[in-house]
């Protein structure tokens, strides 16, 4: 287990140079915010046509579909209804709740070399601590996750090695973030973005890094597996980009998406 971070930075904020997520290069999956979101289910499983785009979702609305804006078409898809992520009205969002989650289209899947460069980037909430929550995942031996107790935040890639990094302060509950992996030369880390009593300012959780250069493949997004430690809570942007993006683009990236919720 790595080594606990420093003390926790606090936020002074950049300006974004970019217009959208798609000026970086090398996005090839953006589950946006309130847009390409369909619901073919209502909270009473009565069948519906509801869209983000169509401006008719509807408060429990369960989603089948989040559909990717990069130009990859990895759209996220969900088929059964009581694993369906649920619609919040009140913030336009994608609810996690207990036990949802969602699969990349098949034959889309993400698929890393070994020693390949990638970020991941995540920006939701969670709704709680007692569990593990996985951002993304394909199996029990490739995941990326937060353990139980939020303190620590674990990755596998393709294999049964374990890279863990930890902090001594929890995350906060129902707070947003923006979480960030990159790997970069086979080095592996984690920054992460926003908070709310103690806001966090691209702050490399653990303050370290790690290494694991295997390959990685992801074909859930928001578990390690389909029904295996789901994510709980909001899911505002979830993103894949080929090559590990640099310092000055990760913070452009952070603070368009603190500006686009």
């Amino acid at each position: 287990m790595l080594g606990l971070g420093g003390s926790l930075s606090i936020a002074s904020g950049y300006s974004s140079g970019i217009s959208t997520p798609l000026d970086l290069s090398g996005c090839e999956l953006w589950l946006r915010h309130n847009t390409g979101v369909e619901a073919d289910l209502d909270t009473s499983d009565e069948v519906v046509d509801h869209s983000t785009a169509a401006g008719n979702m509807v408060d429990g609305d369960k989603i089948d579909g989040w559909l990717d804006q990069s130009s990859s078409r990895r759209d996220a898809e969900q088929d059964t209804g009581g694993d369906a992520p649920l619609w919040v009205a009140a913030s336009n969002s994608v609810n996690y709740a207990s036990g949802k989650y969602m699969n990349i289209t098949s034959g889309k899947e993400i698929t890393e070399g070994s020693g390949s460069d990638f970020t991941f980037v995540w920006r939701g909430t969670i709704s709680g601590t007692g569990t593990s929550m996985t951002f993304f995942g394909n199996s029990t031996t490739d995941f990326w996750r937060i353990n139980s107790g939020a303190k620590v935040i674990r990755t596998k890639i393709g294999g049964a090695h374990a890279v863990s990094f930890t902090e001594s302060t929890a995350l906060e509950t129902d707070v947003l973030y923006t979480f960030t992996l990159t790997r970069n030369g086979g080095t592996i880390e984690v920054r992460v973005d926003g908070g709310s009593s103690t806001v966090l300012t691209d702050h490399q959780w653990g303050g370290t890094t790690g290494e694991d250069t295997d390959a990685f493949t992801v074909s859930n997004i928001g578990a390690a597996a389909d029904d295996a430690n789901g994510w709980r809570g909001i899911v505002k942007h979830a993103m894949y980009y080929t090559g590990a993006l640099t310092t000055a683009q990760r913070n452009e990236l952070q603070d368009w998406l603190k500006n686009n919720d």
